[in-house]
């Protein structure tokens, strides 16, 4: 009966791909916080950027915000394509004072509320960052909205500024340009899980030397264990970006997508125009089934490091993180395209 299952996820029995946000999140993987992050004391500063800009009216006012928030506009905008900030004045005050956009700025009431909510993920998140690693310093939040005239996240150890127009969801007045395939990243509710993963790329180490497609694999491994680590309860879908129905899918027939890594030698496969066929950004993975969704290899490499931290108990996160033998971690691993018991 499990081989019947299979071979229709890969013959394409069923429809084609539903958008994330018709689907349950799904997959949760409850996890403890760190030991000690319920004790630590953390001070967020989010900065209601796009509040102070709608608030303005005036070409004068537009220039004093602009000058008022000098490094933020450098990082923004003037690095995102526009020229100087005098054309950056004139395009804020068209788009600002459109009625467009400001009706498409009011729908970040509805998919955010007061902020609470990201508030409390990002509090839960930067404790156990700093539960992890003491020397972990929170970054400054800035939140933004511009029509799509800047970007949609930029992370880094000091700030992270998040374009607020690019996260309102599906339902949208307006949606960013990208496949709808791709929209799942935009959801409200994955905008901190991939905060984190980016943030994950700092703890997460790999051997340079390693140029196998099962090193990428495993570095996507990691930078999802860690991002559910740091926010206990993420489901996977707004890691991955799968829907429900594609992840029971792809969790019964991973002996074919496993058979299939192997049958092709994929594992150490370094040539990077392979790579794109299995860890690119694609709706779909043909190369296995018109049903296998894309990015398999990111997928398969975290259920490698799962499996590691289950079969190995008395490995830390830091060492896993830190261990560079992705072959190490496989063979640890006891992984073989086997569900879990």
């Amino acid at each position: 009966m499990r081989k019947i299952l299979i071979i229709s996820f890969l013959a394409g029995i069923l429809g084609g791909l539903v958008a994330c946000d018709q689907t349950k999140d799904s997959d949760q993987y409850t996890v403890k916080s760190l030991p000690g992050a319920d004790a630590i004391q953390i001070q967020l500063s989010i900065e209601r950027l796009d509040s102070s800009l709608f608030a303005s009216t005036t070409p004068q006012q537009f220039k004093l915000w602009v000058d008022s928030h000098a490094a933020f506009v450098n990082n923004y905008f003037l690095k995102n394509g526009l020229q100087d900030s005098t054309q950056l004045l004139t395009e804020l005050y068209r788009r600002v004072n459109e009625p467009s956009l400001r009706e498409f700025y009011k729908q970040t009431q509805a998919s955010f509320g007061n902020f609470d909510t990201l508030s409390s993920e990002l509090t839960t998140a930067f404790k156990n960052m700093k539960a992890y690693d003491s020397s972990f310093k929170v970054p400054r939040i800035q939140l933004a909205f511009s029509g799509f005239l800047g970007s949609d996240l930029i992370v880094s150890d000091s700030v992270i500024i998040i374009g607020l127009d690019y996260f309102l969801g599906s339902k949208a007045k307006f949606r960013p340009d990208v496949y709808g395939y791709q929209m799942w990243r935009y959801n409200p509710k994955a905008l901190v899980p991939q905060i984190l993963f980016v943030l994950s790329e700092q703890y997460a180490k790999n051997n340079p030397q390693d140029q196998t497609m099962l090193s990428e694999m495993i570095n996507y491994g990691k930078g999802y264990v860690f991002a559910q680590t740091m926010l206990p309860q993420t489901p996977d879908s707004l890691l991955i970006g799968y829907t429900g129905r594609q992840l029971a899918e792809t969790k019964i027939a991973q002996d074919l997508v496993w058979g299939h890594f192997i049958d092709n030698k994929l594992l150490y496969e370094t040539n990077p125009n392979k790579w794109i066929k299995y860890l690119g950004d694609r709706p779909q993975t043909p190369e296995i089934g018109p049903r296998c969704p894309g990015s398999i290899g990111r997928w398969l490499g975290w259920q490698i490091v799962r499996y590691y931290e289950m079969n190995n108990p008395n490995v830390s996160l830091q060492e896993l993180m830190k261990n560079q033998n992705a072959r190490q971690i496989l063979e640890s691993s006891k992984y073989w395209g086997q569900a879990e018991q």
